[in-house]
């Protein structure tokens, strides 16, 4: 797909107000919307199809502070193919994650092989909270006593194919959007797990109705708070939780689940990430 495409790049962002504006401005309609660190600062780079107007970006992310802001036009290129080049296959713990075009090459054969496409929902394998949420699986699920599994805002499944993939029979996938439900059921049916994972829209925590064995959250600090009672209700007695998708400085979470008598299990800390393992008793 050889197509024009404009750029847009701000800069002079901290770690925490760079993810909360990708998922800002990825709201607002941008074919793509992305960050990465340099120079000790944060860089959000928005891609799209039509011209980015400097109003525009004001109108949705003004109350905060980015003192950079490029706008140019990018020449021609097939950035499908340029996209699939730049994404390289990872191995997080026992898990070997690539993408359809590296389909036909030789996958170890000591790893659990996870196919996911990169597309418009959150979980390519390549964030922090998402590599620390699959050492925290590989580490804590227990295919003999957590039969029934949750994965609440599954984005593109990868976490609950991991989980099938280790043993769960049992998972219930949920995201409140609707693109990443129709992702998450192309992945699932791509890794051959279909038949272990029922994916479903959620708005109003529904799965609060069901006890789980082993739950696993990544998403952010104010649903993690918003839906704690919820959360916490769900889990059965020595259950897992695992809870990610906030910065490590960040206890707001930890003394959340605390209070509702959670016990905190483990702690990761990953190039300025938390995740959370607590345990229900």
């Amino acid at each position: 797909m050889t197509e024009e495409i404009f750029r847009c790049l701000l800069g002079g962002f901290n770690i925490k107000d760079a993810f909360e504006v990708v998922d800002l401005l990825f709201d607002n309609g941008y074919t793509s919307v992305s960050c990465y660190e340099k120079s000790s600062h944060w860089m959000v780079e928005i891609l799209n199809t039509q011209l980015i107007q400097e109003s525009e970006i004001y109108a949705v992310i003004g109350n905060y502070n980015f003192p950079k802001i490029k706008i140019e036009k990018l020449q021609k290129t097939d950035w499908l193919k340029k996209s699939f080049t730049n994404l390289k296959s990872i191995i997080v713990g026992d898990f070997y994650i690539y993408g359809p075009h590296l389909r036909h090459e030789p996958i170890p054969t000591d790893k659990i092989a996870i196919e996911i496409a990169a597309a418009t929902a959150f979980g390519s394998g390549e964030h922090p909270t998402t590599k620390r949420c699959l050492l925290a699986c590989q580490t804590f699920f227990d295919e003999k006593k957590h039969k029934a599994v949750l994965d609440i805002g599954c984005g593109s499944c990868i976490l609950s194919i991991a989980l099938a993939k280790l043993g769960a029979r049992c998972i219930d996938a949920y995201d409140n959007d609707t693109e990443a439900v129709r992702i998450s059921i192309e992945n699932i049916a791509i890794n051959k797990v279909a038949h272990q994972i029922n994916v479903f829209q959620n708005q109003r925590c529904e799965f609060s109705k069901k006890k789980y064995d082993f739950i696993v959250a990544n998403i952010l600090t104010d649903p993690l708070i918003s839906m704690g009672k919820a959360i916490a209700s769900s889990i059965s007695r020595d259950g897992i939780l695992v809870l990610s998708g906030f910065t490590s400085d960040d206890d707001n979470v930890l003394q959340k689940y605390r209070s509702l008598g959670l016990k905190l299990k483990f702690k990761y800390d990953y190039k300025g990430w938390g995740t959370l393992v607590f345990m229900k008793n």
